[in-house]
């Protein structure tokens, strides 16, 4: 559905996106993973053709994506850019009617997902007067209203609190089945394990692990070993000869969790 291809993208002669390639195929997830400013946000605006790289090509179903197939894409940016002052069915009329849909469509489709998220009482509320987990959600029903092939979500759980990351993930889940090609970009970790197929970490433009998360966590060629009494550390080596000198009672062995694999792999974690 989606393919990136060897693309790379300078800004002040800083290259910013460097030689990245992957693809998102139809009924999967795809979680980006990257500290602020690894170029996770970049790599968006470049599949959105808001920017043109130097060199690769970006194609989403086989040809170049422009304006005029907005439709088969939708797309929840980190910045919310709902109007403060309009309500909540004026914002998604004005919405709908860049993807083509008409204010029948509108409401209909509008109506439909307040229900799935529980919130059918603000389509008549200013936006300004929402809670920030609440603007999230409808600027998430903006960006897949128009039923759309490709879900790009930067930052998608900015402001939810459990309840609602839960129910994010259960839209998420219903939308993969419905054979839809997600990616989204996340700094928690712990929300990327709930249901992304395949997972690329990117760390100062470049693409330093990708693959299916669970082979990754599975094939990872270090242990956490915890030791009572003791800070945490990871060993690579030698794992067994290390814990046969110790207590047993005293040494637990983990594997990798994916928020592990991060710090290991990028350094050190960025919390929102």
């Amino acid at each position: 559905m989606l393919e990136v291809k060897n693309v790379t993208k300078n800004f002040n002669n800083i290259c910013v996106v460097n030689n990245v390639s992957f693809e998102v195929k139809k009924g999967k997830i795809l979680g980006l993973l990257g500290k602020n400013g690894a170029g996770k946000s970049t790599i968006f605006r470049l599949i959105l053709d808001i920017i043109e790289p130097e060199e690769g090509s970006i194609l989403i179903n086989g040809k170049k994506y422009t304006i005029k197939d907005s439709n088969k894409v939708g797309f929840l940016p980190e910045e919310g850019s709902l109007g403060q002052e309009l309500t909540v069915y004026e914002q998604m009329c004005f919405y709908g009617s860049l993807k083509g849909m008409s204010e029948d469509e509108v409401k209909i489709k509008l109506k439909m997902w307040l229900e799935k998220f529980e919130i059918v009482e603000y389509m008549n509320k200013r936006i300004k007067e929402l809670s920030k987990g609440n603007k999230q959600r409808i600027q998430f029903i903006a960006s897949i209203m128009h039923d759309p092939e490709l879900i790009i979500l930067d930052e998608p759980f900015s402001g939810l609190d459990p309840l609602g990351v839960e129910k994010f993930k259960e839209i998420l889940i219903e939308l993969k089945n419905q054979n839809k090609a997600i990616i989204f970009s996340s700094h928690r970790m712990e929300h990327v394990e709930l249901f992304c197929d395949e997972i690329i970490i990117i760390d100062k433009g470049k693409i330093i692990l990708s693959g299916n998360l669970d082979e990754i966590k599975s094939n990872y060629n270090k242990v956490k070993v915890i030791v009572k009494g003791k800070e945490k550390f990871v060993l690579k080596e030698n794992v067994d000869d290390y814990v046969s000198k110790l207590d047993s009672k005293d040494v637990k062995m983990y594997n990798m969790s994916l928020n592990d694999i991060f710090i290991d792999k990028v350094g050190n974690s960025d919390d929102e």
